[in-house]
């Protein structure tokens, strides 16, 4: 009887342990929160510099005079502003001053007139919609441009200088790369009255401008909290070898800028160098976990050989604007694509098409073990600025293939194949063959990617240069 009992108490015992043991708070497994990055900040002061170009729709209107019928010209210069953030609304007040650049080759034969513009200055209110670090904005405000003008039709030889005000109307698009740093790319109307000359028969000069301009700026109030721009001072080595083919590839997450120099040997009837030096500033843009867009911006300073006279004529060329929608996993093949235009910025005839050209590009990357394999593509077809010009319909292959080495080294090749489809037949290829080698070094902190290539034109239009040598050197930023 006491066994059982015993057994009894033991037995409820384990029972009631079991209740109580179950009755017990469980910890939980921590929690962690995913870390959401601060929104952006747009609000306070900035200033910045811009570029791009401008075209009017007439410029003087004289039969005939095709190479200053119209006009178009480089502008660049300074701008500053205030913005005023709430929640996703933004509101704002901007002002830009910009030279303007039209120069005029010496002819063999007197034009019958000119115009040049020397300043634009314009004041803007702007309103936005913010989406952390993009922002959609138009404007509206007023302008003001210096012209002057140059008449040599037969018996009208007259010259003036004016200063006239006008309505400006606008819009584009702004993105915060880094804490203080933003770019953006905005497209301007400029409404001038016409400007009559005194001369009997009196000519119009049609003044209204149309400009599209690349900017950046620099916020003083820091557009994200001291913690989230903290820098990263340690790195792995695998880090190095990801920069060096991140550098190699025209879509990745890197913001670059290179600046390229090509040389092509005895250009020209008087056999002189062609020196062109495209600076090609590249910006990845966030649009959301599954996208980017990627900016690339090319700007030609060129020295061109003179079809008339033994000397070159320096400025700056048109200005070529890609925008590259890539996906932020893409797998194996890393592709990229978008629209690219370029505008009519040259500040001399000679050293663009005077038209403003838009059209698809391309880019196709495979990066197996110690290489980057790609292509890129786009094709462009005039579609605007001065009626007087030639039209333009140009293809653009640019193949890559780097092989990457220790300690930074690799060995390129990447020909610029292109094709003129309006030339006539045998004349509208250029081919390259050719290559080089460059590395990929450190500057104390700041990251650098440098090389040399020399390339044949196995197939060319008659007259054009055989040999081509082409430098570059590009400062990297790798995003954080």
């Amino acid at each position: 009887m006491q066994k059982i009992f015993l057994a009894g108490i033991a037995a409820a015992g384990v029972l009631s342990g079991s209740a109580l043991a179950s009755d017990l708070p469980i910890k939980a497994p921590l929690y962690k929160a995913p870390i959401v990055a601060p929104p952006y900040n747009w609000s306070g002061f900035y200033v910045g510099a811009n570029f791009g170009g401008a075209w009017s729709n007439g410029g003087l209107n004289i039969p005939g005079n095709n190479l200053y019928g119209g006009l178009s010209e480089f502008i660049g210069g300074v701008q500053a502003g205030y913005n005023f953030q709430a929640g996703h609304f933004l509101f704002g007040v901007e002002g830009e001053f910009d030279g303007a650049g039209f120069g005029h080759p010496v002819l063999p034969a007197p034009t019958l007139g000119f115009v040049d513009q020397h300043w634009i200055g314009t004041v803007a209110g702007r309103v936005g919609l913010v989406d952390d670090r993009w922002l959609v904005f138009a404007k509206l405000g007023g302008g003001w441009v210096n012209s002057s003008a140059t008449l040599n039709l037969p018996g009208a030889a007259w010259n003036g200088t004016s200063t006239n005000t006008g309505w400006l109307a606008g819009a584009g698009i702004e993105y915060g790369f880094k804490s203080h740093w933003t770019v953006k790319l905005e497209y301007d109307y400029l409404g001038l009255s016409n400007w009559s000359s005194p001369t009997v028969p009196s000519v119009a000069l049609n003044r209204d401008l149309q400009m599209v301009k690349a900017g950046i700026n620099y916020k003083f109030e820091s557009g994200l909290p001291a913690e989230a721009e903290a820098p990263k001072h340690s790195r792995e080595p695998s880090e190095d070898e990801d920069l060096q083919k991140k550098s190699q590839n025209p879509i990745a997450d890197l913001v670059s800028v290179p600046f390229q120099s090509n040389t092509n040997f005895n250009a020209g009837p008087f056999n002189r160098p062609q020196e062109v030096l495209n600076i090609q500033p590249v910006v990845p843009m966030h649009l959301n976990d599954d996208w980017n867009v990627i900016s690339r911006t090319i700007i030609p300073v060129v020295s061109q050989p003179s079809p008339f006279f033994d000397s070159n004529t320096n400025g700056i060329g048109d200005i070529t604007q890609s925008l590259f929608f890539s996906p932020t996993n893409p797998g194996k093949l890393i592709w990229g694509v978008g629209p690219v235009f370029t505008v009519p910025s040259a500040n001399d005839p000679i050293l663009g098409t005077g038209r403003y050209l838009f059209g698809p590009t391309a880019v196709l990357v495979v990066t197996p073990p110690h290489w980057v394999i790609g292509v890129l593509l786009n094709n462009q077809w005039s579609v605007g600025g001065n009626p007087l010009r030639p039209p333009v319909n140009a293809f653009l292959a640019q193949p890559f293939a780097n092989y990457n080495m220790p300690h930074g080294w690799y060995l390129t090749s990447s020909p610029v194949i292109t094709s003129n489809w309006l030339a006539p037949s045998g004349q509208q290829w250029t081919v390259p063959i050719g290559g080089g080698f460059g590395r990929v070094f450190r500057v104390g902190d700041q990251p650098v990617n440098a090389s040399i290539a020399g390339y044949y034109n196995a197939v060319r239009p008659t007259g054009t240069p055989a040999w081509q040598l082409r430098a570059e050197l590009a400062l990297l930023f790798p995003v954080k």
